[in-house]
This record gives structure tokens, sequence and C-alpha cells, in this order.
């Protein structure tokens, strides 16, 4: 990988696993052909911690018995479940497995790491959500990621409620994917540390 993050940073002293989503600050990136981000994109969606956000986003959607609006019972948590997992799922395929691969970007995030604070690293996490890499290590607008998330929120349309859907829910919809995402990006920057810490005391 070429570009200010490439394999010769000497904060970088070990090999990163292919097919990783997320790269830490101390781990030098393969390179990924056009095959490997649309196995990564699809290993992604299946991974513990996508199971965790989609459970957690249900939970969050239940609770406040907002979109989409199956009601408040158990069917309807399950139903939610369902919805968030299609959801979910369908945001890493058209986004790591099919635009990732067409765009000539990378879809993985790149952990800023705690030679860092706390305020830029939290800005950088969010910031991935609109800026990435090119195959080349350039930074470039993350396009893979909005337009993948677009069609996914698209997609919605064919399994919410009638409530839910229409341009004006799919829109509230995006903007809550793309929070999620910004989230989940500041919960990947900082949880190696948060381990690393607990570790320490125990």
């Amino acid at each position: 990988m070429k570009g200010a993050e490439a394999n010769t940073d000497p904060r970088r002293t070990h090999l990163a696993r292919k097919y990783d989503k997320y790269i830490d600050r101390n781990e030098i990136p393969q390179m990924l052909s056009d095959r490997d981000k649309m196995i990564l994109g699809f290993r992604a969606a299946v991974t513990p911690f996508a199971g965790i956000s989609i459970v957690a986003a249900a939970g969050y959607e239940h609770l406040t018995n907002g979109s989409p609006n199956y009601g408040t019972n158990s069917g309807a948590f399950a139903a939610r479940v369902g919805a968030a997992g299609a959801r979910d799922t369908s945001e890493l395929v058209f986004s790591d497995s099919v635009l990732a691969p067409l765009l000539h970007e990378d879809p993985r995030y790149f952990q800023f790491g705690n030679e860092h604070g706390v305020v830029a690293r939290t800005a950088y996490a969010v910031s991935r959500v609109f800026i990435t890499r090119n195959d080349a290590g350039q930074q470039v607008p993350n396009i893979s990621l909005l337009g993948g998330y677009a069609g996914a929120i698209a997609l919605t349309n064919a399994y919410y409620p009638e409530l839910n859907q229409g341009a004006k829910e799919s829109a509230k919809s995006f903007g809550g994917s793309l929070g999620g995402a910004a989230l989940g990006f500041v919960v990947r920057e900082f949880f190696d540390d948060v381990i690393e810490r607990h570790l320490k005391t125990n």
C-alpha cells in the first residue's frame, strides 16, 4: 500500500489478517484485490461485532418504539432484529463487496492510534464515514460507504412497514445509519485501549 500509512511506517510491526475489517495501529495492512473486498464485506456481516450491533440497534428501536414501527411486544422485537440484520448486512455488502471494488476504494477502518488525543481520535473516527482511502493509499471521499448505505436504505422500502416507507422516512433512516457507522468507528478506535486497560487492572 502506498501513501502516508505505507508498510514502511515504523509504528506498524506485524501483518494484519487479510480479511480484517479493522486495522490496528501496529498492523501492516495487506493489499486487497477486488475479490478480497467482496469476501471481506460478506465476512464482516457475520462477525460477532456485527451481531452485537444488530441486536443493539434493534433494542434501541424497540425501547424508543422508533422506525421500523412494528410495535412493542416480543414479536415486534424479533421483527426489528430481522429488519436490522437485513439492513446492516445489505449496507456492508453494497459498500464493501460491490462498490469498493468498482470504485477502487479500501473498505477497511484504519485506527488512528493512542499517540493522538481523545478529541482528535474521535473526530478522525467520525470522519471515516465521509473519507476513506483508495487502493493507492490516498484519502478520497467515501463514496462506497455513502452509496452502499443509500442503496441499502432504499431496499428497506421492500420490507419496512408502509408507515416507514417513502423518501422522507428513507432520508431519516439514512441519517441514522450514518450515525450508527460513525459510532461504530468510534468504538473500534478505542476498543483495544479499553480492553488493554481492563487487563492491566485485573
